[in-house]
């Protein structure tokens, strides 16, 4: 069945980082061209633009401001069918799916359809963790919560990817929300 993004994002104002409202959202357009989208304008941006032509995958990383050592993050990237690793977007959501590896406790929920600007989307969410500091010969092993959306294309797919802590979900949801409902995919 599919469920239709209908948010009332304005009825709420969370708190973000010590804001008291969602931040503001500035236009976004990827290279390439793949993609527009209104992005948080105070959250941090990444984009790995050589090593993007070079691997087929073209996008932005961000994460909110001031966070917590496992800060709010969204990513929105697009995969050519020339991609290394993920020429489907079937092949993406099985490894997704079911990773050759799990953490212990790692639970996936199960895959809905959904629109997103009127085209068929699939979503899950997932229950993982990060351990923080990395790298650390004693992390702290946190548990966080991920929302991901697969949206095909005939050339490619696109994957917009939600991650914070595990209890800042209802506060920075409405971000990522908002930044879904911007989103204009380039490649029909």
């Amino acid at each position: 069945m599919t469920t239709i993004f209908s948010l009332l994002l304005l009825a709420a104002a969370p708190a973000f980082g010590g804001e008291s409202a969602a931040p503001e959202l500035e236009p976004y357009v990827s290279d390439g061209n793949f993609f527009t989208a209104s992005v948080p304008s105070s959250w941090e941006k990444s984009e790995e633009i050589l090593l993007g032509r070079q691997e087929k995958e073209y996008g932005v990383d961000m994460s909110a401001p001031g966070g917590p050592p496992a800060p709010a993050a969204i990513s929105i990237l697009y995969y050519a069918p020339d991609h290394a690793m993920f020429k489907t977007h079937e092949k993406f959501l099985n490894t997704q799916l079911k990773p050759p590896t799990r953490i212990k406790g790692e639970v996936t929920g199960k895959v809905k359809d959904v629109l997103v600007n009127h085209r068929r989307a699939k979503t899950f969410d997932k229950r993982t963790f990060d351990f923080i500091p990395p790298y650390s010969p004693t992390p702290k092993k946190v548990e966080m919560f991920e929302r991901c959306v697969v949206l095909p294309a005939k050339k490619g797919f696109y994957v917009l990817n939600f991650r914070t802590k595990k209890g800042d979900e209802k506060a920075y949801l409405p971000v990522f929300d908002k930044v879904l409902q911007s989103f204009k995919p380039n490649v029909k």
